[in-house]
Formats: structure tokens, C-alpha cells, sequence
């Protein structure tokens, strides 16, 4: 399923979601230094409707607008790393009190997105009220490019494309009787929903493709030196692993890993847009000293 958007449909709104965030470097308007205070930076993940992140291959331009005033006060590109899902950084100035080119907290402002073929979308960062937060804060926020008007929080245009998909396979009226479409189901039957298989890449009505963890081997099995598992990913997805010392009760929390058998701690693993699907991570769990573990790969 492809992403239906065209720049004949320029103006969009800009759809957000909470997100972990590290702040960087990136142009921003000029403030009187005797003003001038810590900006407060705008961090997260650039994704299509399909939630493919943008790459190095895919650069989407990002700016913030005063919305008072209009005004442009921060511009940015989207950038790639293999080991965070973050992908776009905007610094907002700041200032100790209201001055031309620089905000204050409590302020708003317009996010504006410009996809490499022209299209535009812009709109309010849904971030509670979008406001700015104070100096030297962080604002943790990702940016889908999609227009969302029904109750399952995806693209219009995709979960049309997705209700014929499913109409014509399968799963659908013409070989099920009465059957009906909710994207909240498992219409495969594999264990996952059709909206989860959607925005992790996989094809919903394909029982056997769907996110996964692939093998485990434990310390000392084929001279590995650490546990190890491995897992299936999709091209513009990010991966993290989560641990819990319970599956009764779970407490499912962000844990380090390593790529590769020196042990060097990582959050996470992004592939490429332009990678391949076929492409299967190794995860070198570090350590869960004195307890037991259970552990998980989790797509986004």
C-alpha cells in the first residue's frame, strides 16, 4: 500500500504523538544576546502515513512559525542515524522576555513540513497546546504526515486502500460470508491486528508475515558470548528492546542492548527506508545481573 498523497493536495495537518528526544543542532533565528535565552528544542521522528520514517534518501525540509506572528523562527532537515529513531531537530529561540525573533515560553507555534516532491503540510504540533516550553527544554514530538479523521487514528487515504485490500482477499465478504472490516481485528489470525501489521510493515492478511523475533541463543550455545537474539524488520521502522521481570503483572521498560558482541549499549536500531526488508538484526542482550528476564523487541 502506497502513501496516496500528491502535491495537488498541498496544505495538510500535521498529526503528532509523544516520543523520547535528544536535542541537536540546527539553524535558528538570530537573537540579541543580552535577550537571548536556552532554546527550547523540538525533537522526534519525521514519518510518513504508513509510518516510514524519513531518511538520507528521503529529506523532508521542517519549520516552525511563530503563530502569533507568522514568522519563521526555525528551519531544519530530517537526517538519518542507524541507531535513533529520531530523525528531525528544531531549536526555538528563546528569550527573557518578547522580542522579534525569539518566543517565550508559553508561546505557540505552526509546524510547516515540506516533502521532497513539493508537498506541503502544515498545521498546530498536537502537543497538548503546542506551547513552548521553558528555556533549554526538550519537546518530545513525532510528526505523522497523514489526515486523520476517523476513530482508528490512520491516514484516510490508507485505510481506504486497506478496506479494499481486505475486501478482495481472502478474509473479506466475497469469500466470507458477513464478514466486516475493523482494523482493530485480526483478520489473518496471526496474533497481531491489522492496524499494529499496518504501521510495523507488515501485510495484514498474510498469516505468515508479521513482526517477530526470529531465534534466541543463550550464552555458551554456539560460542556465543552474550544472549543473543535476532529478529525480522521493515524498511523506515525503529526498533527498541523492552525487559520485565514478570509476565503476570508486566512492567514492559526500555532496556540497552548492544549490535554487535563488544557490548557497546545502544537504545535503538533504525533501518533505512531504502532498506531491506529482507535485512535481520542481530540484538546482544546486555546483563540482567541477579534476576529473571523477559524480554521483547518493539517496532515503531
Amino acid at each position: 500500500m502506497k502513501n496516496q498523497t500528491t502535491s495537488d493536495r498541498a496544505f495538510r495537518t500535521v498529526v503528532a504523538a509523544l516520543a523520547c528526544a535528544m536535542p541537536l543542532a540546527v539553524r535558528a533565528a538570530a537573537v540579541n544576546p543580552a535577550q537571548a535565552a536556552s532554546p527550547c528544542t523540538y525533537v522526534g521522528r519525521l514519518m510518513d502515513a504508513e509510518h516510514v520514517g524519513f531518511d538520507a534518501n528521503r529529506v523532508a525540509e521542517i519549520a516552525a512559525y511563530d503563530d502569533a506572528t507568522g514568522k519563521k523562527v526555525a528551519e531544519s532537515k530530517t537526517f538519518f542515524n542507524a541507531d535513533s529513531r529520531r530523525n528531525y531537530a528544531l531549536r526555538i529561540p528563546m528569550a527573557s522576555k518578547r522580542v522579534s525573533g525569539a518566543l517565550v515560553p508559553g508561546a505557540t507555534v505552526r509546524i510547516e513540513v515540506t516533502e521532497p516532491n513539493g508537498t506541503v503540510w502544515t498545521g498546530l504540533v498536537v502537543d497538548k497546546n503546542a506551547e513552548i516550553g521553558g528555556p533549554g527544554s526538550v519537546k518530545e514530538v513525532d510528526i505523522v504526515l497523514a489526515e486523520c479523521t476517523n476513530e482508528y487514528d490512520l491516514d484516510d487515504y490508507l485505510l481506504d486502500d486497506l478496506y479494499w485490500e481486505w475486501y478482495y482477499s481472502e478474509y473479506g465478504p466475497l469469500r466470507v460470508p458477513g464478514a466486516t472490516f475493523n482494523p482493530l481485528d485480526d483478520h489473518d489470525g496471526d496474533g497481531i491486528s491489522t492496524r499494529r501489521e499496518v504501521l510495523s510493515g507488515t501485510d495484514p492478511f498474510n498469516p505468515d508475515d508479521k513482526f517477530s523475533i526470529l531465534s534466541f541463543k543463550q550464552a555458551g550455545q554456539e560460542s556465543a558470548e552474550k544472549d543473543v537474539l535476532s529478529f525480522s524488520c521493515r524498511p523506515g521502522r525503529a526498533y527498541s528492546l523492552e525487559v520485565t521481570d514478570s509476565l503476570d503483572q508486566p512492567n514492559w521498560k526500555q532496556k540497552e542492548f548492544s549490535r554487535n558482541e563488544s557490548g557497546t549499549p545502544v537504545n535503538y536500531i533504525a533501518i533505512p527506508a531504502s532498506g531491506s526488508g529482507a535485512e535481520t538484526p542481530k540484538v546482544y542482550l546486555l546483563p540482567e545481573v541477579g534476576k529473571r528476564a523477559f524480554f521483547r523487541i518493539k517496532s515503531e
